[in-house]
């Protein structure tokens, strides 16, 4: 009976155990060899997750996935038809990543460093893509003591350059603005089953990328947020944070279109999945998946346009 009882656990930690484990840790764990098929199969189960899981595209382009497995030798005979299963599963901001590919951005171009400046009495925050890799709670305390530090020598507004943050993680572009937040949801994540929020608490916050906690206190001052066609995924998703807001306007051009959360698994062969599972929802009840977000004021000249805003609007010269 014990000896059945342990086959069958083993059997379903064989079949099932990579799926499960990339969905508690992050990372596709795999007891035996990951062959193309065992491989596929865990894809295919994640991608399951997906805002248009539910859709024919999705199901078709999962069936021609699982044709392939059949006939693969490597896992290098799989990557094409289970890329095009993971897009119709979750949308264009989905994607399956082969080893070696380091462009998980929307840009090449070398990224800017988060930075706190002043000008004349505007706190201005740069505020560039971060990955998951990266010191995300260097950024996040760069940001916080910036605009702490411009505070408390007397800048009365805020300007939050999201322009070319083409996303990564949240956490540390939320936590590090924390102080021009008010306390409560920030944006919501609205998947095909359930809505999560993700919540500023002081100077932390939760429920959107890395768990992050920086220092500072509030600032109680007017915020405008500039945005162009490079701000994408989480950049977007930091722009609706402050959406809204009653003393926040946005500037710029529309947004890149990626405004939605993703899941990212590591699988041993060094490959990823970023699987899109949900929509964010702005407090204003918005919904964005793939088309640009608006800002508040279009225009050619942002950073022009909200100083004026913030001069003529809230005496913030």
């Amino acid at each position: 009976m014990l000896s059945a009882l342990l086959l069958a656990v083993g059997a379903v930690a064989f079949v099932y155990g990579p799926t499960l484990t990339a969905m508690l840790t992050g990372t596709a764990r795999f007891a035996g060899t990951q062959t193309p098929k065992r491989y596929s199969a865990t894809v295919l189960a994640l991608a399951e997750q997906g805002i248009y899981a539910d859709s024919t595209e999705f199901e078709e382009a999962k069936a021609r996935a699982k044709e392939a497995a059949k006939q693969a030798d490597t896992l290098h005979d799989v990557y094409p038809a289970l890329e095009d299963a993971v897009k119709a599963a979750g949308g264009k901001h989905s994607r399956l990543i082969e080893p070696g590919n380091p462009n998980l951005g929307w840009t090449m171009e070398e990224k800017s460093e988060a930075a706190v400046s002043v000008e004349g009495r505007v706190a201005v925050a740069t505020v560039p893509g971060v990955d998951r890799h990266d010191d995300v709670q260097g950024y996040a305390d760069t940001l916080a003591t910036g605009l702490a530090s411009a505070r408390d020598t007397g800048a009365c507004g805020a300007v939050v350059d999201l322009r070319g943050n083409d996303g990564g993680d949240m956490g540390p572009m939320v936590a590090g603005l924390s102080s021009l937040l008010p306390d409560g949801t920030a944006l919501e994540y609205v998947s095909r089953t359930n809505t999560t929020q993700v919540t500023v608490e002081g100077n932390s916050v939760t429920g959107g990328g890395t768990p992050i906690t920086t220092s500072g206190g509030k600032c109680d001052a007017p915020v405008a947020v500039l945005v162009d066609g490079d701000t994408a995924s989480s950049g977007e998703a930091t722009m609706l944070s402050f959406r809204g807001l009653e003393r926040s306007q946005s500037f710029g051009s529309p947004t890149a279109g990626y405004a939605s959360a993703n899941m990212v698994y590591d699988f041993p062969d060094g490959s990823l999945l970023m699987l899109t599972i949900a929509k964010d929802k702005a407090r204003t009840g918005e919904e964005f998946a793939e088309d640009p977000v608006q800002p508040d004021v279009e225009t050619d000249v942002p950073f022009e346009q909200a100083k004026q805003w913030l001069a003529t609007e809230h005496g913030c010269n």
